[in-house]
């Protein structure tokens, strides 16, 4: 059983490691609160500061933007971003990864960037 989850955390890690290093047509994203490399997964505020995101998190952002302007729903982020099937499967992993990713844009009181659309998904706004 221990040896099934190591396999399944490596498994996952290198899948997730894979997608984070793809290249993009979007390495550069401008915010209203800042900037995002998506090359190298960092978070760039005006005030100088800035922080780190995680492979899956750079990898749900990169596919927001290149969806910008359009609500997709959380079985499509499943489908295209974490490669699951989304039938049957009940999570609140993207709402998670959502509100982690938001807090690291500052995009958390009223959200102007990643915006919610209640029944349908998520709707990525940018600058």
């Amino acid at each position: 059983m221990l040896l099934q989850v190591l396999q399944y955390s490596c498994y996952t890690m290198k899948k997730e490691t894979a997608l984070a290093n793809e290249t993009t047509e979007t390495p550069e994203i401008k915010l209203r609160r800042g900037s995002v490399d998506l090359t190298r997964g960092e978070v760039r505020y005006p005030d100088g500061g800035g922080c780190q995101l995680s492979a899956r998190e750079a990898d749900l952002l990169r596919y927001f933007a290149e969806n910008a302007g359009r609500v997709i729903s959380r079985d499509e982020i499943l489908s295209k971003v974490w490669r699951l099937n989304p039938r049957n499967i009940i999570t609140r992993v993207i709402d998670m990864h959502v509100v982690h990713l938001r807090g690291k844009l500052r995009d958390t009181s009223k959200p102007q960037t990643l915006r919610t659309v209640h029944g349908q998904g998520y709707l990525f706004v940018g600058a």
